[in-house]
């Protein structure tokens, strides 16, 4: 019997855990110190199984060969059953059932709202839980987002970077990405999203792009897509990209281009949308919402339906960088956002779906209060960071105004160790809102770190009204819809 990994899948091992995840499916899980050593022997080259046991006979010194195997077997053919792995006797066999990304099929799946576990294996049952509670102490990036180009072709009305930051733009050598990209995969990152900017402005984004393939990392892509090139598209292909996202904020062209300042960029937009589609290549349609386009969500869904690509919406929209407050101007009043959550509600089933399947914080909360205290609120500082073409490394991709440290002063391990801003980060936890821990709306709060510092002139730790009061407008419905059956 043959086993490889399947083309979608990406091993990580440390000597704590085992991570494993699926971006066709995406799926993932995590295994304790044995699954860490099975995952260890398994790679991308189609290997032997029994060359495989005799490998983990030298870790597992007087076990019994036969127990040994069949637990081997049992693990393999289980993650085989979720499309982790390929098994089979030819390599003809382990090609036959690999599978590829195709609209072909009634849901291709796109973006993640369930992180549950699909296994009878003894696993943790849900990945980011585990996540957030095993970098406590230990950082272990594995998220890196890479603002490749500080140029934009669009100067979007309620976009978090100063439009004057776009005007002077450049972009980082190749030489100096790929040297951070060496450094990020030692240090055992796993997932890499390129953006900007505009992602496709730098002119070596496709030869980026093959780079990390041969490191093995997984690749997003954000961009408008408005310098999209048809040639392009094979490239694109066969570096077996797990997601394009683009903005989409209205099937009316002039509402779109209003909101980009852009005419004709709409039509641009869509056209790739639909050049991706054609090809196979994963897509997501983002659809912030403002003022201009509120009346407008259901159509873009709708359309995203049409192409069984995934479209999703945030309605809270983040101040600029530099503290301007200036792009929340568009943003939509609590009556407004009444208004949209209803239209939701009772229009996106995969939003229902998501507010069915989401665990209650507050149930956490009753089960093991002390436990929740110690949790991050969030990964940055933890398990992810930024870095724009400048150098600087940012907590995420808003937090402009919080440096970290500059990649071509410092390597980006000595940043992610040594940073004093990233251990005041790490010192952070619930309990560090204590105000939220009894709110009762605290199931259905937003809370983000670099929204508060944003809006509040720099303080994280101030949290907006108006994020507490979308907090207590969402349990009001919510529970309303619960009193009428629509939601469970």
């Amino acid at each position: 019997m043959l086993v490889r990994q399947s083309q979608n899948t990406y091993i990580r091992t440390t000597d704590r855990y085992g991570y494993i995840t699926n971006q066709l499916t995406r799926h993932d899980r995590t295994y304790n110190e044995t699954g860490a050593d099975f995952l260890r022997q398994i790679t991308r080259e189609p290997q032997d199984v029994d060359g495989i046991v005799d490998k983990l006979m030298n870790v597992y010194k007087g076990a019994d060969r036969n127990e040994l195997r069949k637990d081997f077997v049992e693990f393999i053919t289980d993650l085989a059953d979720d499309h982790f792995l390929v098994i089979g006797e030819t390599n003809d066999e382990l090609n036959a059932n690999d599978q590829s990304f195709t609209y072909a099929v009634d849901n291709p799946k796109t973006f993640a709202v369930d992180f549950t576990q699909k296994t009878k294996e003894n696993v943790t049952e849900n990945t980011q839980d585990f996540f957030l509670e095993e970098v406590q102490g230990r950082p272990l990036i594995s998220c890196l987002q890479f603002e490749l180009s500080s140029r934009c072709n669009e100067r979007c009305i309620h976009c978090y970077i100063p439009n004057g930051k776009k005007n002077k733009g450049f972009d980082m050598p190749l030489s100096k990405v790929k040297s951070i990209l060496d450094e990020y995969a030692e240090m055992g990152g796993l997932h890499v999203t390129l953006s900007g900017g505009e992602a496709f402005l730098h002119k070596d984004l496709i030869e980026i792009c093959r780079y990390c393939r041969e490191k093995d990392l997984k690749i997003t892509i954000l961009s408008n897509l408005i310098s999209l090139r048809e040639d392009q598209i094979p490239a694109l292909k066969e570096v077996n990209l797990s997601l394009i996202q683009t903005s989409l904020y209205s099937m009316n062209p002039e509402i779109h281009d209003y909101i980009t300042t852009v005419k004709g960029s709409y039509a641009k937009t869509k056209a790739a949308i639909e050049l991706l589609v054609k090809n196979d290549i994963p897509v997501q349609i983002s659809c912030p919402i403002m003022k201009a386009n509120r009346k407008g969500y259901a159509d873009v869904l709708e359309y995203a339906k049409s192409l069984k690509i995934k479209a999703y919406t945030d309605y809270i929209m983040m101040a600029q960088a530099d503290f301007s407050t200036d792009n929340l101007a568009n943003r939509i009043s609590l009556e407004e956002t009444e208004e949209l959550l209803r239209d939701i509600i009772e229009y996106d089933i995969d939003y229902r779906k998501m507010v069915e399947d989401k665990p209650p914080v507050s149930d956490f909360i009753a089960f093991d209060l002390e436990r929740y205290k110690k949790q991050p609120v969030c990964g940055v500082g933890y398990d992810n960071c930024c870095i724009t073409a400048n150098g600087d490394v940012y907590p995420c991709a808003g937090w402009q105004a919080y440096v970290l440290g500059n990649v071509y002063k410092q390597s980006l391990r000595e940043i992610w160790e040594e940073s004093p801003r990233v251990k005041e980060l790490r010192k952070i936890t619930q309990a560090s809102f204590p105000q939220c821990l009894e709110c009762e709306a605290r199931d259905y709060c937003a809370r983000c770190l670099v929204r508060n510092y944003n809006e509040s002139g720099g303080d994280m730790f101030k949290v907006s009204k108006h994020f507490c009061d979308v907090a207590f407008l969402n349990k009001r419905l919510i529970e309303e819809y619960r009193n009428k059956g629509l939601i469970k």
